[in-house]
């Protein structure tokens, strides 16, 4: 067995691992609302694999007051329909798999931000599951469902959408990194159910 490379965490850091947009420095910025400047490694999660079964209510108190004044629709034959849940991506427990994903660095208050961000996911500690490294002086983390968010397939099948620009932004995170990068991401991840992917818009709703 190879030794592992170790990573000394610096400044009170932690490493936090995105297995989807998360992969996009575009995306890691934007949410953070300031530049990254921090290394990224692209490593391998052990014991998890990819799946699009977070299903979160549109209308959720959990969410920021912004979200709850809008309406969702998705297109389907030039008619807007709504729907009750929009799905995102999660991880699920797969000893089997190592799936591929993006490291990186974030302060606290950083963290924090994220923390507000993947609202019904809870921060699982990773730290040993990294493929490539071993780290010293702190953590690394991933977010996964809460168990309360994850889709009831047969209760919620009717009631969710995958907005297709989501699916499209995971895609193009992983399709920037290489074509073997997003073979790699296919084949570690639990595929879409077609059927639920489609165009998604919002209206502000009339008080």
């Amino acid at each position: 067995m190879n030794k592992k490379s170790i990573i000394k965490i610096k400044g009170g850091k932690v490493g936090m691992i995105g297995y989807g947009m998360l992969t996009s420095l575009e995306s890691i910025q934007d949410i953070l609302n300031s530049p990254y400047h921090g290394a990224i490694y692209q490593v391998h999660l052990e014991g998890f694999q990819r799946a699009w079964n977070f299903a979160c209510p549109n209308n959720d108190p959990i969410l920021q007051d912004d979200y709850l004044e809008y309406e969702s629709f998705f297109i389907k034959n030039n008619q807007h329909i709504p729907f009750e849940k929009t799905i995102f991506l999660n991880i699920i427990e797969n000893k089997a798999v190592q799936l591929n994903c993006s490291l990186f660095f974030v302060s606290p208050q950083e963290l924090a931000v994220f923390d507000d961000f993947e609202l019904g996911y809870k921060r699982i500690d990773v730290t040993h599951q990294i493929s490539e490294y071993q780290f010293e002086n702190g953590k690394v983390y991933a977010y996964k469902a809460l168990p309360t968010y994850e889709l009831n397939a047969l209760a919620d099948i009717d009631k969710c959408i995958i907005d297709q620009n989501y699916l499209d932004l995971v895609h193009s995170s992983y399709d920037a990194l290489g074509i073997e990068s997003r073979k790699e991401f296919d084949h570690t991840t639990v595929p879409p159910n077609p059927k639920l992917v489609a165009p998604v818009v919002h209206r502000k709703i009339r008080r």
